[in-house]
């Protein structure tokens, strides 16, 4: 069911495209124009469709917590579970506690356009904030959904190839969950510049540089696990290191918005474009990527073609690079974003409004160029993924050296995967494993079950 809402959502979202008459608003949906009964009438479309999409999300986030709560193999603790199962845990419970109140805004939008409530309408006491509000408290955490399962990748990419266990198993389980629950408390950096009441803008500020220490811990922990270890350069890993390096980079860049004063300025410039896209497109489609060529002779029991892999990284990551780094430049100048054209000015000193200097004329051209080699170049792991399908060479069991459940059985995998299910014992283990507050907390292990 949750699948399945995502076609009848999309078909909803661009059902006002279809009629001539599309949603016109932006995608973050601000009041009030949203919620305007005179707006056309794709936006009511654009509203039920995202809130199909909402109870999509909903049903696949019980779906994947209840799966790992309470289907783990025997011996399997929470603390035995792969990083990146982890990852996913934390990221459906992000999106899960987060959604709702996105959903609810959702409601009150469709509801002030079809029988005139008054949620979001000044003149009858309503409030336009309120939306933003409930939208970046969902948009916010929304983030972290989709990098938080990146992590997981990286971990246990850089855990294979480095011949090693990922060092300090347990303090990336804390700082994934660290990351998910800061990321709650920090949405508001979003609205710095939206009239929010100072004492709040303080915390969101302090918040929100505080989400640098659990994403810190990540980062070291990542490089101690390499260090001294016997690191294996293939695609899948070239992938996780251009993912240290952006994301590292964007986070870096990340760090001068929760400053009020560095955040007024920088605010819907390019310099926010240029760090959103460093940590989501070097993020997340980095750490895409990287699963892609780390689990694809998995999937279909063929190899992929590494020369044509790292084909692909390099020209990606140097048009990557090239694509979005002068972004920060056309920032720092001015330029803002969601404009089709500016005005040029070749005195840098105009005091006219609006203007920019000449130089961001080439800059401008030198991204374009870029985003299409960026682009294209997928192409090559598309035909690397079609023509390995074709005639590749087999994939044995375990070409990585993996060590989690997925590696025992052949490639692809056969359904069912295991004849019996199998039993996690940790050699590593001493003693009896001692219980906290955490722990108690938690869905008992299938040992430690008592029946009455």
């Amino acid at each position: 069911m949750a699948f399945w809402l995502n076609p009848a959502g999309s078909i909803l979202i661009m059902m006002g495209v279809f009629s001539g008459t599309g949603a016109d608003v932006g995608w973050t949906g601000y009041q009030p124009i949203t919620s305007w009964v005179t707006t056309h009438p794709g936006t009511t479309f654009w509203l039920a469709g995202q809130l199909m999409l909402v109870a999509s999300s909903t049903l696949a986030g019980i779906n994947f917590i209840t799966t790992i709560a309470a289907m783990r193999a025997p011996g399997m603790g929470w603390m035995q579970m792969p990083l990146f199962t982890w990852s996913i845990l934390v990221s459906v419970m992000c999106l899960f506690i987060s959604i709702p109140a996105f959903g609810v805004g959702l409601i009150e939008a469709i509801l002030d356009r079809t029988i005139a409530t008054a949620f979001f309408n000044t003149a009858a006491g309503g409030d336009p904030l309120l939306w933003s509000h409930l939208f970046w408290y969902f948009g916010h955490p929304e983030v972290y959904v989709v990098i938080i399962p990146a992590f997981g990748i990286v971990s246990e990419v850089l855990a294979t190839s480095s011949r090693r266990a990922i060092f300090g198993y347990k303090s990336m389980v804390y700082a994934l969950a660290g990351i998910g629950i800061l990321s709650f408390v920090v949405y508001g950096h979003h609205m710095l510049t939206s009239g929010m009441a100072p004492w709040l803008r303080f915390v969101m500020m302090l918040t929100t540089m505080l989400v640098a220490v659990p994403t810190g811990i990540k980062i070291f922990n990542w490089l101690k696990t390499m260090h001294r270890g016997s690191l294996v350069y293939r695609t899948h890993t070239l992938w996780s290191l251009g993912f240290l390096i952006t994301f590292t980079l964007g986070g870096i860049s990340g760090m001068f918005f929760p400053s009020i004063a560095m955040n007024t300025h920088l605010t819907e410039t390019y310099f926010v474009v240029a760090h959103f896209h460093y940590v989501l497109v070097g993020g997340v489609v980095f750490g895409l990527f990287s699963a892609i060529y780390y689990w694809y002779p998995k999937m279909t029991g063929k190899m992929m073609n590494e020369k044509l892999g790292m084909l692909h990284f390099l020209i990606a990551f140097i048009s990557y690079n090239g694509l979005f780094w002068p972004m920060h430049k056309l920032g720092l100048l001015g330029m803002t974003r969601r404009h089709h054209t500016y005005f040029i000015q070749a005195n840098e000193y105009s005091d006219v409004v609006g203007t920019l200097p000449a130089e961001i004329a080439s800059w401008n051209m030198f991204i374009s160029i870029n985003g299409f080699i960026f682009g294209l170049s997928t192409i090559i792991m598309v035909y690397n993924m079609i023509i390995t399908l074709v005639k590749g060479k087999k994939a044995p069991a375990d070409p990585w050296g993996g060590w989690s459940f997925e590696w025992l059985v052949s490639s692809p995998p056969p359904t069912p995967s295991f004849d019996e299910i199998p039993t996690l014992i940790d050699v590593n283990e001493h003693g009896e494993r001692k219980e906290n507050w955490l722990t108690k907390l938690m869905v008992p292990n299938d040992e430690e079950e008592v029946i009455h």
